[in-house]
C-alpha cells in the first residue's frame, strides 16, 4: 500500500515523476511549497499522489510492475533524496540498482581470465551506474514578453526599443468628438500603447473630419494612403495627427534627388575594427509594430528608391536585405505618401524635379486623398489657436490670403498656414507689418509675384490688420478705395 514513506526504486523514478508532473494541480502544489519541480523530493511526490486517489493507484501499479520486472535486483533508496540526486561514483557501491556488473558478465566470464574480468568489471562500473540513475529532468526558466528589440546585426551598442501593442477599440466619432451622422464615424479603430516615437496630440490642429476619418479607417485595415496637394496644406501633419490620436509610432522619411537605397534599407557599419549591419530608416521603422511610416515627397526620389517603396508597400510587405535576411513589416505598420503630385508628374510646372512614378507603385496606395488649403474660416481658427492672436485679426489675415490665392497675378504662389503663423508671431515680437510680411511671406516669391503681393498688402489691409492685432480702432476705408475694390475688404 502506498504511503508517504514508500521508497521509489530508481527504475521507476522517471515514470512516477512523469505521472505526477502531468497532473493539472502539480505545479500549484509544488510552487506553494516554495520549490521548483526539479527540486521535488520523493515525499513531495507521494504526498501529492495521496491527495489524488486515481494518481496514487497509477503510481502503485508502476511500483508493482517495477518490482516484478527487476525482482531482487531492485533495491530501495535509503535516506530520501531528490529525484535527480545520485552518487557521482556508483562503481564503488557494493550493489548497483537495476543492473549489476556480475549479471552482465555472467554469460561470458568463463571465457575470461580473472585478471581480464576484473579490468572489464572496473570499466563497466561507471556505465552501469549511469544506466541506473534513471531519467534526469532539466528545467529551463525562460523569460517571456520582453519588449526589447536589438538592432539587426551585432552593432557597437544594442538599441532597446519599446514596442507598441494593440489596446482597446473605439469609434472614429469618439476620437473626433463629432455629433455628425456620417456612417464612417461609427467604425471601430484600434488604439495602440507602449510604443516609442509616438507624437503628442496637437490640441490646435484643425480637423477635416472626412479626411482624418479616411486615414483612421485605412490604417485600421492596413491600407496604404497617398496624400496629394499644394505645398503648405498639411499633408504631412495629418498622418502625424492620426498617429497621435491612436497612439501609433510615427516616422517621417523625407526624399530628395540624392536619397539612395542604402539610406532606406541599411548597410555595413564599422565599430572597433569590425563590420556590422545597421538598418536603414525604412527597415528600422518596419520592425516597429503599429508604426505610421510617412514617405514625404516620394516623386523627388530616383526610380531605384521608389522601387524599394513599391516593394514594401505591396501585400507581402517585406524586403530581402543584402545579408539574406527577409524583413517583414511588423503588425499594424502602414505606409503614407505625402507628395505635391499624384504620381503622374508635375502638370502645372510648380514642382520642379518631381518624377513620374511607376503605375504599379501608385496603385499600392489604395486611397488617394487630395489635401487642399483649409477654408478661410478654418484657417482663421487654426491661426488663432496657434498664435493666440485676436480672432478678428486672424479672420482678416485668412480672408486676405484666401482671396490673394485666387488672383490671376498670383496663380501658383504658395502661401501656407505655416507662413501665416510666422507672420503673426513676428508682429507679436514687435516688428512692423511691412517688414514682418516681407520676411515671412513675400520674400520667398518670384520677383514679379513678390512685387504684386507687397503692393496689395500695402493697401488698407495692412493697417487694418495692425489695428486688429493690437486691439486698436480700425481705420475706415472708403467703399471706393483700392483696398475695397481689390479684396472686397469689409473691415
Amino acid at each position: 500500500m502506498l504511503t508517504i514513506n514508500t521508497q521509489i526504486p530508481t527504475p521507476a523514478r522517471g515514470t512516477v515523476r512523469a505521472l505526477v508532473k502531468a497532473h493539472n494541480n502539480w505545479q500549484a502544489f509544488i510552487t506553494a511549497k516554495g520549490k521548483l519541480s526539479a527540486q521535488a523530493l520523493n515525499s513531495d511526490l507521494l504526498e501529492f499522489a495521496l491527495m489524488h486517489p486515481a494518481l496514487a493507484e497509477q503510481i502503485q501499479n508502476v511500483l508493482n510492475a517495477t518490482a516484478g520486472t527487476y525482482g531482487n535486483a531492485v533495491k530501495t533508496d535509503g535516506p530520501e533524496t531528490m529525484m535527480e540526486d545520485a552518487p557521482d561514483d556508483m562503481a564503488a557501491a557494493p550493489a548497483v540498482e537495476g543492473f549489476e556488473v556480475d549479471g552482465i558478465l555472467a554469460g561470458v566470464e568463463q571465457l575470461m581470465s580473472p585478471l581480464v574480468r576484473q579490468e572489464i568489471a572496473k570499466t563497466l562500473g561507471p556505465v552501469v551506474a549511469a544506466a541506473n540513475r534513471g531519467p534526469v529532468e532539466i528545467e529551463r526558466i525562460v523569460e517571456v514578453e520582453r519588449i526589447v528589440e536589438v538592432e539587426a546585426g551585432a552593432g557597437p551598442r544594442p538599441v532597446a526599443t519599446p514596442k507598441a501593442r494593440r489596446d482597446k477599440k473605439v469609434t472614429v466619432r469618439s476620437l473626433l468628438s463629432s455629433k455628425a451622422s456620417a456612417p464612417y464615424l461609427d467604425k471601430l479603430v484600434t488604439l495602440w500603447t507602449g510604443g516609442a516615437d509616438v507624437p503628442a496630440v496637437d490640441p490646435f490642429y484643425v480637423v477635416d473630419r472626412e479626411q482624418v476619418a479616411t486615414l483612421l479607417t485605412a490604417f485600421e485595415r492596413g491600407t496604404n494612403c497617398w496624400l496629394t496637394g499644394p505645398s503648405g496644406t498639411g499633408k504631412s501633419t495629418m498622418p502625424q495627427f492620426v498617429a497621435a490620436l491612436t497612439g501609433r509610432p510615427f516616422v517621417k522619411i523625407g526624399m530628395t534627388k540624392q536619397t539612395d537605397i542604402e539610406t532606406l534599407t541599411g548597410g555595413d557599419g564599422l565599430s572597433a575594427g569590425k563590420t556590422y549591419w545597421k538598418d536603414g530608416a525604412l527597415v528600422k521603422a518596419m520592425r516597429q509594430p503599429g508604426t505610421v511610416i510617412l514617405i514625404d515627397e516620394l516623386t523627388l526620389a530616383p526610380a531605384g528608391v521608389q522601387a524599394i517603396v513599391q516593394l514594401v508597400a505591396d501585400d507581402f510587405r517585406c524586403i530581402t536585405l543584402t545579408t539574406g535576411e527577409v524583413v517583414k513589416a511588423a503588425d499594424g505598420v502602414v505606409f503614407v505618401v505625402a507628395d505635391n503630385t499624384n504620381g503622374a508628374g508635375d502638370e502645372g510646372g510648380l514642382y520642379a524635379g518631381t518624377n513620374v512614378s511607376n503605375a504599379a507603385l501608385v496603385t499600392r496606395f489604395l486611397r488617394m486623398v487630395h489635401v487642399d488649403y483649409l477654408s478661410a474660416q478654418k484657417e482663421a481658427e487654426a491661426l488663432a489657436n496657434h498664435t493666440r492672436c485676436p480672432m478678428p485679426a486672424a479672420r482678416h489675415l485668412a480672408d486676405f490670403v484666401a482671396q490673394a490665392r485666387r488672383l490671376p497675378a498670383l496663380q501658383g504662389v504658395v502661401i501656407s498656414l505655416r507662413q501665416m503663423v510666422g507672420f503673426v508671431q513676428m508682429m507679436q515680437d514687435g516688428f512692423d507689418t511691412k517688414y514682418s510680411f516681407a520676411t515671412t511671406i513675400s520674400s520667398r516669391m518670384p520677383s514679379v509675384e513678390k512685387a504684386a503681393m507687397e503692393a496689395l498688402a500695402d493697401l488698407a489691409w495692412s493697417t487694418t490688420f495692425e489695428a486688429l492685432i493690437n486691439g486698436n480702432a480700425v481705420p475706415v476705408a472708403p467703399s471706393n478705395s483700392a483696398a475695397a475694390s481689390a479684396f472686397n475688404d469689409t473691415y
